[in-house]
């Protein structure tokens, strides 16, 4: 089953490519074997993704940690994102040998417990593209929105994105999902701040504010729209962009 899972990414991340398209799998593996799989996704993805990004195929890659695990969880998810190039030529070769290929997937197929993926439209960003190498910290949002309140939803993020340092945040983004569209699932937009480190993203939560009868108005409006589902912290664990 994993290696039908694992063959399914590598064909989903090949046609996925439109370049304001971002293709995100998440996998989780033992506590036990995180340093293992870190070690092993810097020293054999990370360089294959890089050849594929230095031929043209790819945009960039990005391996993230997910940091507010549950309380006493054994295991740990990481989140990798990829962009693909449109202008693609499929025609790609790696110094990896087959045989180091091969071993390393059957090593990443055994640590994996779970895994699964996402497959989102950048619909806005402030302070950073596809091909630029991502500050060290982000923080996901996970939006439930009312199905028939999706334009303005959307409207509305686009309207605050560029405020996006005025928040404290290095960068912004905001993307719909793709391939869990309707009314009936949790989820249906996610947006992305980027913070240069995590004590920064500390810091904003710290803080509280002393809201006027304006922005409590402002922020009930929100939410009349829109409810925060779920919410990652990560952090940056490896990336590759053109040199």
């Amino acid at each position: 089953m994993k290696k039908i899972i694992y063959t399914f990414l590598i064909f989903t991340v090949s046609i996925s490519g439109f370049s304001q398209n971002a293709f995100m799998h998440y996998v989780t593996v033992k506590n036990s074997d995180v340093n293992q799989h870190i070690e092993a996704e810097k020293n054999v993805h990370a360089k294959y993704w890089q050849e594929q990004i230095d031929q043209g195929e790819k945009i960039g890659w990005d391996m993230w940690q997910i940091s507010n695990n549950s309380y006493d969880e054994p295991t740990t998810t990481f989140l990798y994102v990829h962009f693909n190039n449109p202008e693609s030529s499929g025609n790609s070769v790696s110094s990896l040998s087959d045989h180091e290929l091969s071993v390393h997937r059957k090593g990443y197929s055994d640590r994996i417990v779970k895994e699964g993926s996402l497959i989102v439209n950048i619909k806005a960003s402030h302070g950073i593209t596809p091909g630029d190498i991502p500050p060290n910290n982000m923080v996901i949002n996970y939006m439930n929105v009312d199905f028939y309140k999706g334009y303005e939803y959307e409207m509305m993020e686009k309207s605050v994105g560029p405020k996006y340092k005025e928040n404290g945040r290095a960068a912004w983004g905001f993307a719909k999902i793709l391939n869990r569209f309707g009314s009936k699932h949790d989820v249906q937009y996610l947006t992305f701040d980027f913070y240069n480190s995590m004590e920064e993203i500390l810091n904003i939560r710290a803080n509280t504010p002393n809201l006027s009868k304006t922005q409590i108005n402002q922020w009930k409006k929100q939410d009349d729209m829109r409810t925060i589902y779920n919410t990652h912290m990560l952090t940056l664990v490896s990336y590759a962009r053109a040199k």
